[in-house]
């Protein structure tokens, strides 16, 4: 359902574009999320919406990085024990009906069976997270960091999407330490 709040109508059409395809993308598959779709949440006309970023692919590629910008998980200090806590931090996501707390695996688990949308995922990932977390680890390729992403990925869905109780009612700070471990066991085993 569509926000109308008056205040989000004050925002540049852009951000509002993004804004509500980050929304949709979350709840709605790529392939069932439309450019009609985006701008009628994001209250704009559909040409905008096509100008403004040219493709639906180009809108959920922006989506993913708005949802979860990940240069802070490679910031400095970048060494391989921060650079995991980082990472496990954000197996912690929110509530994707508020666009502040949209993570970009939202998106993912919402739209990862279909094709386009998929391709998008992993080059994203590869390119903003494997690629980097393999040079802070000193590896050159990049098989054991997409290993430890797809291990955190599995945690994060049998938590958040099949809401496994046992899972969400283990303490924060210790799954997260657990997370860490196993993380640094894959990078550094």
């Amino acid at each position: 359902m569509p926000s109308k709040a008056p205040a989000a109508r004050t925002l540049p059409a852009k951000t509002r574009i993004l804004r509500a395809a980050m929304l949709l993308f979350a709840r709605t598959p790529f392939s069932e999320t439309s450019l009609r779709d985006i701008a009628a949440e994001a209250q704009v006309d559909v040409a905008y919406v096509h100008r403004a970023f040219g493709s639906k692919a180009e809108i959920f590629r922006q989506a993913l990085k708005a949802a979860s910008p990940l240069d802070d998980l490679f910031a400095q200090p970048a060494d391989p024990d921060t650079v995991l806590e980082r990472l496990c931090e954000r197996a912690f996501t929110r509530d994707p009906d508020c666009v502040e707390d949209v993570e970009m695996l939202h998106l993912a688990m919402q739209s990862c069976s279909c094709s386009e949308a998929r391709s998008i995922l992993e080059d994203l990932i590869r390119t903003e997270i494997a690629r980097p977390l393999a040079d802070v680890f000193g590896h050159k390729d990049t098989g054991r960091a997409m290993l430890a992403t797809s291990f955190l990925n599995g945690v994060i869905t049998m938590r958040l999407l099949f809401g496994s109780e046992s899972m969400r009612n283990m303490p924060k700070d210790q799954m997260k330490a657990l997370l860490v471990a196993a993380l640094r066991g894959v990078m550094s085993g």
